[in-house]
């Protein structure tokens, strides 16, 4: 079947708006003739992931932070949205300066995914950063309290492996990251 074939929006709603998410309730005909009404989509602006590496390769530069969904401590690579206007890669360069005081580096875009697509609208562009430095203080949003890890890269398949990194777009960046490390030269 044909990308989208048969299925049609009859009507939308939009029943919550704010300035991180907006909850809209859709109206579809499927493929076989069936509605289904209501269903639920959260839409949010696209994120930007970084996966940075310091400049001898080495580490890479995470972030710990209290995640009240969950209620635990998420340790993760930097990321946030990206803001009307911004292009991903200015978005991800913002979030890194922003969460860990680090900038610079040759930057590579890793790919895009769609964390939660039968869910969420919204789009997470990864990227891989080498040899980036620390140059200015960290400075977070209000209410983000985030504290800078300095992970070699070695340890981060076992991080994953026993759950202290659980974001799903997270373990994506870095499997491609990694990934791509060991094709180079």
């Amino acid at each position: 079947m044909a990308e989208g074939e048969g299925w049609r929006r009859l009507g939308s709603e939009r029943l919550m708006e704010n300035p991180y998410f907006s909850l809209r309730s859709d109206r579809l005909r499927l493929p076989d003739g069936g509605v289904k009404d209501p269903y639920y989509v959260i839409e949010r602006p696209d994120a930007a992931i970084v996966f940075p590496l310091t400049a001898d390769q080495k580490e890479v530069i995470l972030v710990s932070q209290y995640r009240p969904p969950l209620e635990m401590m998420e340790l993760g690579l930097p990321a946030g949205l990206v803001e009307e206007g911004e292009r991903p890669e200015e978005a991800a360069r913002r979030e890194l300066a922003e969460e860990t005081g680090y900038t610079g580096g040759d930057w590579e875009l890793l790919g895009s995914l769609a964390s939660s697509p039968s869910l969420k609208d919204n789009w997470a562009y990864l990227f891989l950063a080498r040899g980036v430095e620390e140059t200015t203080p960290p400075d977070p949003d209000e209410h983000e309290l985030v504290e800078v890890v300095r992970v070699p890269v070695k340890e981060l398949p076992n991080l994953v492996h026993t759950g202290k990194i659980v974001s799903s777009s997270g373990v994506a960046a870095i499997m491609l990251a990694l990934e791509r490390l060991r094709e180079d030269p």
